[in-house]
C-alpha cells in the first residue's frame, strides 16, 4: 500500500498503529496484535462501523452474505457455519440491526473486526486516500463519543 512517510496523516497514535498494521503483509494478523491497546481496539471498532456502513448501507442483505463467504474463503476459513453467521451478524449489526450481533463473544468480535478491516487492503485494495479518510472519520467518532458530558452533579440548598 506504500504508506511509509504518510502515517502522520492519522491524528492519533492509535490511528498510526492501525495504518501501519494495514501496510503489513498480513494485515488482519497485524491488527489483531493491537489487542493490548485499548485506544487502538476502540478505534478499530469505530473503523469497522465506518467501513461497513460505507460499503453496505442500502444494499441487498444478500450482498453481505456474499461478502462474508468471499472474505472467509480468502482467509482460508470455513465459509459456512457459525463463523459465517457471526461475521454476517456483526456486519448487519453495524448497518442497523444491532440485536443480531448480541450473541457474538467479545474475542470473536475482535477477530472478525480485524478480518474485515484487514480486507480493505486486499488487492485491488482501497486507495490510500480513502483509507486515511476512513481512519479519520473513525477517529472523529471516537472523539465525539468519548467526549465528557456536561453534567450537573447536584445542587446545594441554601
Amino acid at each position: 500500500m506504500g504508506q511509509t512517510g504518510t502515517l502522520d496523516k492519522a491524528a492519533t497514535a492509535a490511528g498510526r498503529l492501525i495504518l501501519e498494521a494495514m501496510g503489513e503483509e498480513r494485515p488482519a494478523r497485524s491488527l489483531s496484535r493491537l489487542n493490548d491497546s485499548p485506544r487502538a481496539v476502540r478505534l478499530l471498532r469505530e473503523l469497522f462501523t465506518v467501513a461497513v456502513r460505507r460499503s453496505f448501507v442500502g444494499r441487498d442483505p444478500r450482498d453481505v452474505t456474499r461478502y462474508v463467504r468471499d472474505l472467509l474463503e480468502y482467509q482460508t476459513l470455513p465459509a459456512g457455519g457459525e463463523l459465517a453467521r457471526q461475521a454476517e451478524a456483526m456486519i448487519r449489526g453495524a448497518i442497523g440491526e444491532p440485536e443480531l450481533a448480541h450473541g457474538v463473544p467479545e474475542l470473536r468480535r475482535f477477530e472478525l473486526i480485524c478480518h474485515v478491516i484487514g480486507d480493505l487492503t486486499r488487492p485491488p485494495g482501497v486507495p490510500a486516500a480513502e483509507l486515511f479518510a476512513l481512519v479519520d472519520q473513525a477517529e472523529k467518532r471516537v472523539a465525539r463519543f468519548d467526549r465528557p458530558r456536561n453534567r450537573v452533579v447536584g445542587r446545594r440548598s441554601m
